[in-house]
C-alpha cells in the first residue's frame, strides 16, 4: 500500500501509534532509572504485586508502566502476569538500546522545555545554538555519544587509517573539533596513551565540564572549527559534529592545513543514505527529525545557508569534503551500524 492509498482512518492509527511511541520513550527510561526492567529480567511471569516489592514502587504506577509496555509489544502478557522476553532483555539492559533511550529522555525533555524558543527561531527562519540550550540537553548529548561510540570502534577507525596509528603511537598529536563533553576526545587518548590529545569546542561551559571530567593527559580548549590552533596534525577529528557547522568546507579546509604530513581528518556521523529514498524508513524519520529540531537549527545559528542536515550521507560529504581540498575521500569499513566513518586525506 502506498501513501497515497491510506485512509484517514489509517493514519490516524499511525499518528496514535507514534504518539505512543514519543511517550513511551520517557517511561521506558523510567524503568531503567528505576529498576523495572531489572525487576522483570529471568524472572518469568510476575504480577504487579510482584514488580512493586521488588522495586519499591507504588502498585497504580508499576501496573500502569507494565500494562504500557506490553501494550508497545516489549512484554508478554497473560493472566495479569507480566514477562520479559529474552531479546529485549539483551536489547534494553545488555546492548546499547537502553542507554540511548534513556540519553533521548533528557533530550527530549529538554527540546519540550525550550519549544517555544525554538518554534520562534522556526517560525523566523532563524538559528538556535548549542549554547541557547541546557545542561539536561548537553549531558544527553554526551550520553548518547557514549552510547552510540565506544573505545574500539574509535580505535579500529584509527588503526584502519594507513600510518595514523603508528603516528599517534609515537606520540602524534590530535584535535577533536566540537568535543562537546569529551567522550571521544577521552577515547582517542584512552586508545593511543602515546598521543598528545586536544579536544576543541566554541562552547566553554562545555569545555568546562570536560575538563572536569579528564585525567589530565587529555587538553581542553575552547575555539571553534574554523579557528583551533596548532598544526603538524596526524588525526583531526570530527565526531558528528561537522553537520552541525555553519561552514563545514570552511572548518575542513582548516583542518587540511593543521595536517601534518601523512595525517588524516576522520569523520564520524550518522549513517545516512546515498539518497533521500535510502532513508524514508523509521530510522531515517528519526535522524531527520533531530536534523530539524537540532542539527539544522545550530548551522543557521553560525549563519549557514546551506546545512548539511542530519543524515548528508557520503555524496553530500564527500562534495564538501573535495571543496575544503581533500583529494581522498574513504569510507571506513568498521563495525558501525549507528555510524557512517570516512577518511579524509590531502
Amino acid at each position: 500500500m502506498t501513501t497515497t492509498e491510506r485512509s484517514p482512518d489509517q493514519v490516524m492509527a499511525q499518528i496514535t501509534t507514534e504518539l505512543g511511541a514519543g511517550l513511551g520513550t520517557f517511561l521506558t527510561a523510567l524503568g531503567l532509572r528505576h529498576g523495572l526492567w531489572a525487576a522483570l529480567a529471568g524472572a518469568g511471569p510476575l504480577g504487579v504485586t510482584e514488580v512493586a516489592a521488588r522495586t519499591g514502587l507504588a502498585e497504580p504506577y508499576v501496573r500502569e508502566w507494565l500494562r504500557s509496555q506490553a501494550a508497545a509489544g516489549y512484554l508478554d502478557y497473560d493472566a495479569d502476569m507480566f514477562s520479559l522476553p529474552e531479546a529485549v532483555e539483551i536489547a534494553i539492559l545488555h546492548a546499547p538500546g537502553g542507554a540511548i533511550v534513556d540519553a533521548c529522555a533528557h533530550l527530549m525533555a529538554s527540546m519540550g522545555a525550550s519549544f517555544a524558543d525554538f518554534e520562534k527561531a522556526f517560525r523566523g527562519g532563524a538559528g538556535f545554538a548549542w549554547h541557547q540550550r541546557d545542561p539536561e540537553y548537553w549531558a544527553g548529548t554526551d550520553a548518547l555519544t557514549r552510547s552510540t561510540i565506544h573505545t574500539g570502534l574509535v580505535a579500529a577507525a584509527v588503526e584502519a587509517l594507513p600510518g595514523v596509528a603508528d603516528a599517534l603511537r609515537a606520540g602524534g598529536t590530535v584535535a577533536d573539533i566540537g568535543c562537546g563533553y569529551g567522550a571521544p576526545t577521552r577515547m582517542i587518548a584512552e586508545a593511543f596513551p602515546a598521543a598528545r590529545v586536544t579536544g576543541y569546542d566554541y562552547h566553554d561551559r562545555s569545555i568546562a565540564e570536560a575538563r572536569s571530567r579528564a585525567d589530565g593527559e587529555v587538553r581542553f580548549e575552547v575555539a571553534s572549527a574554523a579557528d583551533f590552533p596548532g598544526t603538524g596534525y596526524a588525526l583531526v577529528t570530527f565526531v558528528d559534529s561537522l553537520h552541525d557547522l555553519g561552514d563545514p568546507i570552511g572548518a575542513l579546509a582548516h583542518a587540511r592545513r593543521s595536517l601534518a604530513p601523512g595525517g588524516a581528518v576522520l569523520l564520524i556521523e550518522p549513517p545516512g543514505g546515498d539518497h533521500v529514498t535510502d532513508n524514508l524508513n523509521p530510522a531515517g524519520r528519526m535522524f531527520y527529525a533531530v536534523s530539524l529540531l537540532v542539527c539544522t537549527p545550530s548551522a543557521l545559528s553560525q549563519a549557514s545557508t546551506a546545512p548539511l542536515g542530519t543524515l548528508a550521507g557520503v555524496p553530500a560529504l564527500r562534495e564538501v569534503a573535495e571543496a575544503a581540498g581533500f583529494r581522498t575521500v574513504r569510507r571506513i569499513d568498521v563495525d558501525a551500524p549507528m555510524n557512517l566513518l570516512l577518511e579524509l586525506r590531502p
